[in-house]
């Protein structure tokens, strides 16, 4: 009886009979959970100090308006940066002077040299990145009516609203909520174009697709994951006469023409049509491709220059052996579930809780298969980017795999059905409980970027699973001088994960003693403590580099106070140091300074 009974809340849900036949509190209950959302991210960027790479995201976005070139950080398409640097470019911020063959970083000091007020600057820029993320928010409330009905819809919505970690990198200018916002449209777009096959969908799809390819580069696996989606959704569907293969073929190819014409138009065609074999090539797996194809060397790419060369410096990139940290343990090597377990820490558990039961839904009782092949191609879609980066040595956020949280949050919203079932009783009660519950992951404003969830122990406890921009981005360098200045304390010994020069805003900064602790006053980025190594800035804007495990003394102490959850900060005494030289003492262990 239950099986029929959501069989058909399966088929009516564009129905929902919660406040009457027309359901009118849909709309306005969308617009409120991300207007709420959009708010909170304002705050946060009104708040927070320049993040570790936002810091020349901006500049060089206003580098790009001012000097016309793409070339100052390849690695990134410029679409993201520029978009967020319009305010910076049409405001009369400067961009400084870098020098002729500036580092990133070189940039980003230039900037902040140049400009007065250059946290109203970052705000401008921030300020861009936000409706991204109401769009993101508006596509899931349109996708998810269309799929399953207004309730799913809604619940989607709100689990997408009340994420930490989506306000958090709207709050930013980074490329991660841009692709993320990019990744769910194009898919969007791929779902109408394969439901209701048009020349029009296919060109609005292969649009969409190369605006997503400028966005960041993991978006390349985009293409792959769309035409599996395509073939999914198309198979056993009843086509119209006229969408024979032949026409089919044609409108994938005029897609694919329209997103690479995207792609070109906004490199404005600089080195499109080199050839192979005369693009300069630095990583070993691009040379290793580019000599396997030797014998069409003299092909033309149908790519810019600086887009190819993009892939050559991530490839680069991902040659370095890089340290990975995961519930305390650091490897050189990449964990296999590294990404399952930080979505389980940074996920709140409302969403866990209904994702589990929308996974249950689909294999009891037994939904149509409509609603299984569209859950495949959610699934697909949202996993590709976890086993892909799974295999990487680069994990160092959740950030990387963004997109498959809005993915996440559009397949939970599936639990929705059994709000209007109370004869399931445990299932109903527990849907209606997360629901209800979801809210309560904000309640740590404005702190999001530090967000872990209960069972993860809090943002108090994160740093012993995760860190790096799962924790500390070096957004909490502002709330540190305020937290001096409340205390009067003139004078401070600091370890600061981030790019922005403490005493820039003021912060009297001392180095911290090396491997042992000495009495006094410490500011400690929750990265340090727990072992990253990582450059410290000094108060001259010098670089020194820091260990892996140099300042984990500090994990032996409890901090006085946590700026953000970021940032600790420790009083030490003559009788602390006693006691750590005991506890020394006591494992066998050299009590005096290396």
């Amino acid at each position: 009886m239950a099986k029929a009974h959501l069989d058909t809340a399966s088929r009516d849900a564009d129905k929902p009979r919660w406040f009457g036949p027309d359901a009118r509190w849909f709309w306005p209950s969308v617009v409120a959970c991300l207007v709420l959302q959009a708010a909170l991210a304002v705050d946060c960027a009104r708040s927070w100090t320049p993040t570790h790479d936002e810091f020349w995201h901006l500049p060089i976005g206003l580098r790009m308006w001012t000097s016309g070139k793409f070339d100052d950080d390849v690695i990134n398409p410029p679409l993201v940066r520029m978009w967020a640097a319009i305010p910076l470019a049409f405001g009369g911020a400067l961009p400084g002077d870098a020098g002729a063959k500036p580092d990133v970083g070189d940039i980003g000091d230039a900037f902040w040299a140049a400009n007065s007020d250059v946290r109203f600057w970052f705000l401008c820029g921030r300020l861009m990145i936000i409706p991204l993320a109401t769009l993101t928010g508006l596509i899931l409330a349109l996708w998810g009516r269309a799929w399953y009905g207004e309730r799913a819809a809604f619940l989607s919505v709100l689990l997408f609203s009340c994420c930490p970690t989506v306000i958090a990198n709207a709050a930013i200018v980074t490329h991660d909520l841009p692709l993320a916002a990019a990744w769910i449209a194009t898919l969007f777009a791929l779902v109408r174009f394969a439901e209701r096959p048009s020349g029009r969908q296919a060109l609005l799809f292969g649009a969409v697709l190369g605006v997503a390819q400028l966005t960041k580069l993991s978006a390349l696996v985009l293409g792959p994951v769309c035409v599996v989606v395509w073939f999914v959704l198309r198979w056993r569907i009843v086509r119209d006469e006229a969408s024979t293969a032949t026409v089919l073929a044609r409108q994938w190819l005029a897609a694919m023409a329209v997103a690479l014409l995207v792609i070109n138009a906004s490199y404005l065609f600089r080195g499109t049509g080199t050839a192979l074999k005369d693009v300069p090539f630095a990583s070993g797996r691009m040379v290793t491709v580019q000599r396997a194809l030797t014998v069409v060397g003299w092909c033309p790419v149908p790519l810019p220059r600086d887009y190819i060369a993009a892939f050559d410096r991530l490839a680069l990139d991902l040659e370095r052996k890089h340290p990975v940290y995961l519930d305390g343990e650091w490897r050189d090597r990449p964990f296999a579930r590294y990404y399952a377990a930080a979505l389980s820490y940074k996920l709140p558990l409302s969403a866990l809780v209904l994702i589990l039961v929308a996974t249950a839904t689909l294999a009891w009782p037994r939904p149509n298969t409509l609603d299984r092949r569209r859950a495949v191609c959610l699934l697909i879609a949202a996993a590709i980017l976890p086993v892909l980066a799974s295999g990487s040595a680069n994990q160092i956020g959740v950030r990387y795999v963004l997109p498959t949280l809005p993915l996440l949050h559009l397949f939970a919203g599936q639990a929705a059905r059994w709000l209007s079932d109370s004869r399931r009783r445990v299932v109903w009660l527990i849907v209606w409980a997360a629901t209800l519950t979801a809210p309560l992951a904000l309640r740590f404003h404005p702190h999001h970027l530090a967000y872990f969830n209960v069972l993860a122990g809090g943002p108090a406890r994160g740093g012993w699973h995760l860190v790096d921009s799962n924790i500390d981005w070096g957004q909490d360098l502002h709330a540190l001088k305020a937290f001096m200045d409340e205390r009067q304390l003139h004078e401070i010994g600091l370890a600061y994960f981030g790019t922005v020069v403490p005493a820039r805003i003021g912060i009297n900064a001392t180095p911290l003693p090396s491997r042992f602790p000495q009495p006094g006053w410490y500011a400690v980025s929750v990265n340090f403590v727990h072992g990253r190594p990582h450059a410290i800035r000094d108060q001259n804007g010098d670089r020194t580099q820091v260990g892996i495990g140099e300042f984990g003394y500090f994990r032996f102490f409890e901090p006085v106070a946590r700026i953000g959850y970021s940032i600790d900060v420790y009083h030490l005494t003559d009788r602390d140091i006693a006691r750590y030289s005991h506890a020394l003492r006591q494992l066998n262990q050299p009590t005096t300074p290396r």
